[in-house]
C-alpha cells in the first residue's frame, strides 16, 4: 500500500494543482462575510475551531504532498500553511473583510497542522528516513 501511495506522490504536478486550489478555497472561506448559518459544537469545540483544524490539518498534509520530492518537506508544509493561516487571522483585523480576529483560530490553525505533520511522520515514517 505505501509503494502505491508513493508512486502517487512522483506526480508532483497534480499535487502541486490542489495545493493551489486547496488554498484559494481556504483563502475565500476565511474572508467571506460570516453568513447566517447556525452554529453547532464537536465535543465542547465550537464549529468555527472544529473547521480551522480540518482545515490546516488537510492543508498541511496537502502541501506535503505537493513537496514530496524536496527534502525540507515537513518543515515547509508546516511553515506554509501555519503562515497562511496566521495571515488570513491578522487580514481579518481589516473592516473591509467584515470578519472578527479570534487567537483561538490561530491555535486551531497550529495544532491542526501540528497533527498533519504527525500523521505524515506515522505513515511515511519508513520512506521519510531516506
Amino acid at each position: 500500500m505505501q509503494r502505491i501511495i508513493l508512486g502517487w506522490l512522483q506526480a508532483d504536478r497534480f499535487f502541486k494543482v490542489l495545493a493551489l486550489f486547496t488554498t484559494f478555497i481556504i483563502v475565500h472561506l476565511s474572508l467571506k462575510p460570516p453568513g447566517k448559518e447556525s452554529s453547532w459544537t464537536f465535543l465542547f469545540f465550537r464549529q468555527d475551531i472544529v473547521l480551522h483544524f480540518g482545515c490546516y490539518f488537510l492543508l498541511t498534509v496537502i502541501y506535503f504532498t505537493a513537496l514530496f520530492k524536496y527534502k525540507s518537506a515537513i518543515k515547509t508544509s508546516f511553515l506554509l500553511s501555519f503562515f497562511i493561516g496566521c495571515l488570513m487571522e491578522l487580514l481579518q483585523l481589516i473592516p473591509f473583510f467584515e470578519r472578527t480576529f479570534d487567537f483561538d483560530d490561530i491555535v486551531a490553525n497550529f495544532i491542526g497542522s501540528l497533527c498533519g505533520i504527525i500523521l505524515i511522520q506515522i505513515l511515511f515514517a519508513d520512506s521519510l528516513k531516506e
